[in-house]
Formats: structure tokens, sequence, C-alpha cells
């Protein structure tokens, strides 16, 4: 059980950071802050590892089949995430892209990380997510050699 705290803990931990670096960077303070809070950048490390761990954690508890796992992961994170940007594509102040076909489609087929002028589309944190989605794409694979590794 300690073992769980401390990754929500950590999770917890790296969320603060993040939401701190994006805030304090907003704002023209000194760069010795400024440069402390670049630490948060890590934060997002942290909790990609953390959200592997917990992932980890619920196969060996409860080991679901690729395509349950899939349809799980679509229903929570991708359906949501297609309909906020869905929704900030209606926002005129949102959208810079020239082409905004180009801008929905790198979303919802999440290649946007992967060309520097729509990095930042529909909301620049939003690679966050794309990236998580590739992970769970990847995660079986990953699971499967993990354990013809032998562990």
């Amino acid at each position: 059980m300690k073992k769980l705290e401390i990754i929500n803990y950590l999770r917890g931990f790296s969320i603060l950071t993040i939401v701190l670096m994006h805030l304090i960077q907003s704002y023209p303070i000194s760069s010795i802050i400024r440069t402390a809070s670049s630490f948060g950048g890590a934060g997002v490390h942290v909790f990609i590892l953390c959200s592997g761990f917990g992932l980890y954690l619920s196969q060996m508890n409860k080991p679901l089949s690729y395509s349950k796992f899939l349809k799980r992961r679509f229903i929570k994170v991708y359906i949501p995430y297609i309909l906020i940007i869905l929704l900030s594509a209606t926002i005129p102040f949102y959208n810079h892209a020239d082409n905004k076909l180009l801008e929905l489609s790198s979303h919802i087929l999440l290649f946007k990380m992967f060309i520097e002028s729509l990095e930042s589309s529909l909301g620049y944190q939003m690679w966050f997510i794309s990236t998580i989605i590739q992970f769970y794409l990847l995660w079986p694979i990953m699971l499967r050699l993990h354990h013809r590794g032998g562990g």
C-alpha cells in the first residue's frame, strides 16, 4: 500500500509543478524563478512514468485483452479529447491555423506533435493527450516485451 501512496503523491506533485510552471511563465518575473519553474517540465515525465506504473498494476490485478483495454481507453480518454477539440475549434481566438481541416485532423489522427506549426493548435497543452493515447496504443506491445524479457 505504501508504494501506491507514493505513486499518488508523485502524480499530484508532478501535476502541481506543471501547473506552476505554466502559471509562472505567464508573468514577467525574475529569471531565477522562471528557471526554477522549468522543473515543472520534469513533472510531465514523472506523470507519464507513474501512469504507466498504475496501468501495469491494474493489468496485473485485472488483466484485459488488447481490444478491451483499447475500448476502455477510447471511451475514457479519446472521446472526451475529441469533444474538447471540436469545442475548442469553435472558439475564434483559439483558431490560428490557415488550414482548419489539417488542424483538426492533426488532433483526431494524433500527429499534431510531429508538425511544428500545429504543436500549439487548439491549445499547446493538447500535445500531452495525443502522446498518452499513442502510449496506450503501444501499451500491450510494451507489456508483451516486458513479459518475454522475464519481467
